[in-house]
């Protein structure tokens, strides 16, 4: 694509985020403050979190505090994921997420809003994946255990749900993390939503290392 068509598709994008939150007015005022600072995600972890869900063309892909849009386009785009969509308080964020998946040719399936992702409807999703500092996770438990389906694959990047057995762990080491969290090792949680028949009683995960990653769909 043309760099310059490309940048004024990402610039229009932007604005269009912006003009929406202006529109909004009341609403905006009530999205919450951050739990989580914003902090890219690497490629490479992102390719782990997609392969430890298993994801493919079945899924909705759900991202909550999607940043830059990149897990919910990666699932469609490498993994063929059905269709999915991420939420985030940042509009300049939704505006760049949306237009990066018009430049990757995935618009009409990978969709990203200006929204509080504990007020979000989560219940299509067949995959979650999240990436926020424990207040977060442990204020959005509760949503995912009771909104989504039994079978429903959450993946948490680095930090865990308090009380949720964990149902695999895939441990790796990301250089370039070293640099906004200063530290290298990077661990991935994946939980499978139980029937509400299943006890809560926790139990040993399996824990893999990057050698003994998941296959892919």
């Amino acid at each position: 694509m043309n760099p310059n068509l490309s940048l004024r598709i990402i610039c229009a994008f932007i604005l269009g985020a912006l003009l929406q939150v202006a529109a909004l007015g009341a609403y905006a005022n009530d999205l919450p403050d951050a739990v989580s600072p914003y902090a890219t995600t690497p490629e490479s972890v992102v390719n782990q979190m997609l392969l430890l869900a298993q994801v493919g063309p079945d899924d909705f892909v759900v991202d909550l505090g999607s940043g830059d849009g990149r897990v919910v386009i990666a699932a469609i785009k490498k993994f063929n994921a059905r269709a999915g969509f991420g939420v985030d308080i940042d509009a300049s964020l939704v505006g760049y997420s949306n237009a990066k998946a018009q430049e990757a040719g995935v618009a009409d399936r990978a969709k990203f809003y200006l929204r509080d992702m504990f007020k979000t409807d989560i219940r299509e999703a067949s995959v979650v994946t999240v990436y926020l500092l424990p207040e977060g996770m442990n204020k959005l438990r509760s949503k995912l255990l009771t909104e989504l389906k039994p079978g429903t694959r959450v993946v948490a990047h680095d930090y865990q749900f308090q009380g949720w057995p964990v149902d695999r762990i895939v441990s790796f080491d990301v250089p370039e993390k070293n640099d906004y969290t200063a530290r290298r090792e990077t661990s991935l949680y994946l939980y499978i939503v139980p029937s509400p028949k299943v006890s809560a009683v926790s139990r040993p995960a399996a824990a893999l290392s990057s050698e003994d990653e998941p296959a892919a769909k």
